[in-house]
């Protein structure tokens, strides 16, 4: 991969034998965020949470992306679709997709891969006809922050938190 800047980036669905690339890919992205939040966990955690989120996504609908380089994973997205409980939400803005999570290999950052994954998402929960797609990013992320923002994400809840 690395080297190959313009090689075309093939977006599917994840199969179960993409199981072990989703794990390693899960694993670092444990590992970075561990290394910029004291309370994350590291790839240790990387199959469980992987587990998790696939139960999410079999209870409340959703999607796992994956992108592929050259015939390799590359990347993937999982998102869910939600809906805000209580009626502070209008009835008509309710319901949304959340990604739960974002990975692109090392070796695959800055060709495209992230961006694509993101679109791809948007065009599926569009044609879900859902009309808002939410995410989480670690404050301390900047790099990711900075993707989202140019991808045309923006704040929409500030979620604070106090360590005791």
């Amino acid at each position: 991969m690395p080297g190959e800047k313009d090689q075309a980036i093939r977006l599917r669905r994840a199969q179960p034998e993409d199981r072990p690339a989703l794990v390693a890919l899960m694993g670092a992205l444990h590992d970075f965020e561990a290394a910029i939040e004291e309370n994350r966990a590291d790839a240790s955690a990387a199959d469980s949470h992987l587990a998790w989120v696939e139960a999410e996504i079999a209870r409340l609908g959703g999607v796992t992306l994956v992108a592929e380089l050259s015939g390799v994973v590359a990347g993937f997205l999982c998102y869910t679709f939600e809906e805000d409980p209580g009626t502070f939400v209008r009835p008509e803005r309710r319901r949304h997709a959340l990604i739960w999570d974002i990975a692109v290999a090392e070796a695959a950052r800055g060709q495209g891969v992230g961006q694509a994954l993101l679109a791809a998402a948007e065009d599926e929960a569009r044609a879900a006809g859902i009309a808002e797609i939410r995410l989480y990013v670690l404050e301390a992320n900047t790099r990711a922050r900075r993707i989202y923002e140019e991808a045309g994400y923006g704040n929409y809840e500030r979620f604070l938190a106090k360590r005791l």
